[in-house]
């Protein structure tokens, strides 16, 4: 199995504008933010093609009508995909962009490693370098994309560190991300 990785594109700012237009207007009522994470949200990292996005809640007392609204929109809850606070959506219509969908709580771990992975890497040139490279090269090696993520966490979690995150949110992600 091929991973794609490609270089960056200053489009992949607008698809996750476009995508959160058509979301937010049915949810905007009930959640924090919907923001654009991954790779992708990242200028000039090469990444996979597909927009991250996260629907950001304060709790989960309005997940079932969010979930109804996402239905609405196409998209079919998943579950957490192994993943404590954050619940996955697919998109079962055909969509314009490539992209993955969650429902995330805005304390949790999750969401944590979300934005202080984006945050480090833009602000740390060697370390965004050294991730762009080791992305690129595992597109090439890896057989198959659980080796791809596997073999990513502990980059990552070296940068989380870098940002704060406890021993026990670094564990839980290691155990998540593998």
């Amino acid at each position: 199995m091929t991973i794609e990785v490609v270089p960056y594109d200053p489009e992949w700012k607008s698809w996750f504008c476009e995508i959160k237009k058509s979301v937010l207007n049915k949810v905007q009522d009930i959640v924090v933010d919907i923001v654009h994470v991954g790779s992708t949200s990242i200028v000039g990292m090469s990444a996979k093609p597909i927009i991250d996005i996260d629907i950001v809640v304060d709790n989960w007392n309005d997940f079932a009508e969010l979930v109804k609204r996402l239905d609405s929109l196409g998209y079919k809850h998943v579950g957490d995909l192994g993943i404590a606070q954050r619940e996955a959506f697919k998109c079962i219509l055909p969509t314009k962009y490539s992209h993955h969908l969650y429902v995330i709580q805005k304390d949790s771990t999750a969401y944590r490693n979300h934005t202080l992975l984006k945050k480090h890497l833009q602000e740390n040139p060697k370390d965004f370098r050294r991730y762009s490279d080791l992305k690129i090269k595992l597109s090439e090696t890896a057989k198959k994309r659980e080796d791809y993520w596997k073999l990513k966490t502990e980059l990552i979690l070296e940068f989380l560190e870098a940002e704060g995150l406890s021993k026990e949110e670094l564990d839980k992600v290691r155990t998540e991300n593998i």
